[in-house]
């Protein structure tokens, strides 16, 4: 069995919480279905890609926009720089994203290996956020995902 998890469903983005929430939910039901159908002879992988070029961060800024449209004044004044933020970092993270053909490969590779591991990255950004990320304290990593993001920021917003 194959469950298609995300970099996701172990670190959490701003504004990421319900795609990171249903992630990491999948993580822990595929931990949990492994440990059941290990002895019935059925394995469980997991593949956790980073970004991948795909319509769905098209959709997800479209959607942010529509949602950013309906805020009121005031979270507009709060929300509205972070969502702009969001959205430049999704737009300049997809041309360098893995091609989904790449990502179905690393797929391809877990379905067809006699004996795979538990966990397979997909991306190289999957890959250093994966092996990284445990080496790191919550409030550092905290400090490098904000700094990536604060690139992303209008001129003169708070990030």
């Amino acid at each position: 069995m194959i469950n298609i998890s995300s970099v996701g469903g172990k670190f959490a983005m701003a504004t990421y919480g319900a795609y990171a929430g249903a992630k990491f939910a999948l993580e822990a039901v595929s931990d949990s279905l492994c440990r059941e159908v290990a002895p019935l002879g059925v394995q469980v992988v997991v593949v956790e890609p980073g970004g991948v070029r795909t319509e769905m961060a098209a959709r997800g800024v479209e959607t942010a926009n529509h949602l950013a449209a309906q805020m009121t004044p005031e979270q507009g004044e709060r929300y509205g720089s972070l969502v702009q933020a969001n959205n430049k970092l999704m737009a300049s993270g997809t041309a360098s994203c893995l091609t989904a053909d790449a990502a179905a490969q690393v797929i391809a590779r877990a379905v067809t290996t006699r004996r795979p591991r538990a966990r397979y990255t997909a991306g190289r950004d999957a890959a250093l956020i994966m092996r990284l990320g445990p080496m790191l304290s919550d409030r550092t990593l905290d400090r490098v995902l904000a700094a990536n993001l604060r690139r992303h920021y209008p001129k003169g917003a708070v990030g």
